[in-house]
C-alpha cells in the first residue's frame, strides 16, 4: 500500500510539474506568433520543444525550470508584443531592442513584478506608456527610447524603488516631467531628449541625489532651470 501511494504522488507531482512547463510553453508559443506572425526567425519555438534544454533561442531558464531571460535584441521581429508576455511572470530580464516591433506595449507587461530589465528601444512602438509600469518594483532598466510613444510619462515611474535608467528619448510624449521621478533615490540617468514635453523642469528633481546625467533637450520647456 505505501508503495502504491507513494507511486501516486509521484505521479501527481510529475503532472503538476509538466503543468507548470506547459503553461510557460504554451505563453512563450503565443509570444512567438505575435513577435514573428510569419515565422521567419524563431523557428526554435516549437510546441514540441523544451524551453529550458537550450533549443529555443534567446531563452533562458533558472535551476527551476523557470523562463527567466528572453533576449531577442537585433532578430529583425516585425511584430507586436503580445499580452502573453505578462504570463511569463518570472522574467527578470526582456531584452527586444533593434528590431521593427511596432503597436502598443500591453498593460500585462505590468504582472512582471520580477523584472529588472526592459528592453523595448529602437522599435516601431505606438501608444502610451503603461502606467502599470510602476507596479515593477524589482525595475533598474527602463529602455524605450526611439519609438513612436505618445501620451505623458506615468507619474508612477517614481514608486520604483530600484530605478537606475530611464531612457524615453526620441519618442512623441506630451505633458510635464513628472516632479515624483524627484522621489527616486537610485536613478542615475533620466534621458527625456527629443520629444514634445513642456512646462517647466520640476525643482524636485533636484532631491534625486544619484542622477548623474539629466537630459532634457529638444523638447518645449519653459520657466527657470531650478
Amino acid at each position: 500500500i505505501i508503495g502504491t501511494m507513494f507511486l501516486f504522488l509521484a505521479f501527481l507531482l510529475t503532472r503538476f510539474a509538466a503543468g507548470a512547463d506547459v503553461e510557460e510553453l504554451n505563453s512563450l508559443i503565443d509570444l512567438k506568433s505575435s513577435l514573428d506572425p510569419e515565422n521567419l526567425y524563431l523557428g526554435s519555438w516549437v510546441v514540441s520543444g523544451d524551453p529550458c534544454g537550450g533549443t529555443f533561442e534567446g531563452v533562458a531558464c533558472n535551476e527551476n525550470g523557470r523562463v527567466v531571460n528572453i533576449s531577442l535584441q537585433g532578430k529583425g521581429l516585425a511584430g507586436k508584443l503580445s499580452p502573453a508576455v505578462g504570463r511569463l511572470v518570472h522574467l527578470t530580464g526582456l531584452y527586444l531592442h533593434y528590431n521593427s516591433l511596432y503597436g502598443e506595449i500591453p498593460r500585462e507587461i505590468g504582472n512582471l513584478v520580477l523584472l529588472s530589465d526592459l528592453y523595448l528601444n529602437l522599435n516601431n512602438l505606438s501608444g502610451q506608456i503603461p502606467s502599470v509600469l510602476g507596479r515593477m518594483q524589482n525595475l533598474q532598466v527602463l529602455q524605450l527610447c526611439y519609438n513612436h510613444l505618445t501620451g505623458s510619462i506615468p507619474t508612477q515611474l517614481g514608486s520604483l524603488k530600484r530605478l537606475n535608467v530611464v531612457a524615453l528619448q526620441h519618442n512623441l510624449l506630451t505633458g510635464a516631467i513628472p516632479a515624483s521621478l524627484g522621489d527616486s533615490k537610485t536613478l542615475t540617468r533620466l534621458d527625456l531628449s527629443f520629444n514634445r514635453l513642456f512646462g517647466s523642469i520640476p525643482t524636485k528633481l533636484a532631491d534625486a541625489k544619484m542622477l548623474g546625467i539629466l537630459d532634457v533637450r529638444n523638447n518645449s520647456l519653459s520657466g527657470n532651470v531650478p
